[in-house]
């Protein structure tokens, strides 16, 4: 055990422990650092840009999360239950957009949904800014969540749904449990740790969001405004300007935000004594 302890250790404990030395000290990446003490934090809370781009980073969670799952499951029941011709493709179509690199896919939506020069204006005639308009553009990131990452999560439940005995389900449709009836009362009760992972890890990965808004919404290069921007920006944004102290708060506070919402998620659906 000894090669993995002394690797995580050096590339995650340690620097772990300093970037939380960090955020309670000013320090501009060389030369003395002087402790503040809880400046850094009350800075950050007191910052309008931290619960703006943190609010951003939770629409985006809650708008794609619902309906992906949802569409991920439905997919991997559409496969189980054999209603589609040529399985083994339809798999790998489902999961291809997952393959797809994270800015080429944010690329080619950009492509599509450019205000002067996208295929969907083009195709249907419209003169929508759906990259630039503030009460449109979170959507268009939304669906950018949506078509790349339900693949992975068909891929997850159609796992899942092999655990469910067949010998249960024959029962019940012996009884004359419908459909409905056996996803409800037999299939999601087996499969809802693997529901609660999917949402815990999903949650997560929607708090660490920054390359698809920023390429996706970002203008000529530039990062994406504060209005649609991630959270994440906080932190890159206070390293980029030599405040390695406020990036390393931004850091933990996002660390201890992820946390609750993991906390809260668990809370909410783990099974009822």
């Amino acid at each position: 055990m000894a090669p993995f302890l002394i690797a995580f250790s050096l590339f995650f404990v340690f620097p772990a422990a300093y970037s939380l030395y960090l955020s309670f000290t000013s320090y501009r990446g060389y030369g003395p650092i002087h402790w503040t003490g809880l400046n850094n934090y009350l800075t950050i809370l007191s910052y309008g840009v931290f619960w703006e781009t943190l609010k951003n980073s939770a629409f985006y969670w809650v708008a794609h999360a619902i309906p992906m799952m949802t569409l991920s499951l439905t997919l991997a029941l559409i496969v189980r239950a054999q209603l589609v011709a040529w399985i083994g493709a339809f798999r790998i179509f489902v999961f291809l957009p997952y393959l797809l690199a994270t800015v080429a896919a944010a690329m080619v939506f950009q492509n599509m949904f450019g205000e002067h020069y996208g295929i969907i204006n083009s195709v249907f005639g419209l003169n929508v800014a759906w990259l630039r308009d503030p009460s449109v553009a979170p959507w268009t990131l939304v669906a950018v969540l949506i078509w790349r990452n339900t693949g992975y999560w068909f891929v997850v439940f159609l796992a899942a749904l092999t655990s469910v005995p067949s010998e249960v389900e024959e029962a019940a449709m012996i009884d004359g449990a419908n459909s409905l009836q056996r996803l409800h009362y037999i299939i999601l009760p087996i499969i809802r740790p693997t529901i609660l992972f999917a949402v815990l890890v999903d949650a997560i990965m929607s708090v660490r969001l920054y390359a698809e808004p920023n390429v996706l919404l970002g203008a000529y290069g530039s990062p994406a405004p504060v209005s649609v921007a991630p959270i994440l920006n906080l932190v890159v944004t206070q390293i980029q300007g030599g405040h390695f102290g406020l990036a390393a708060t931004a850091g933990w506070l996002l660390f201890l935000t992820t946390g609750i919402i993991s906390v809260a998620i668990s809370s909410i659906l783990r099974p009822q004594k």
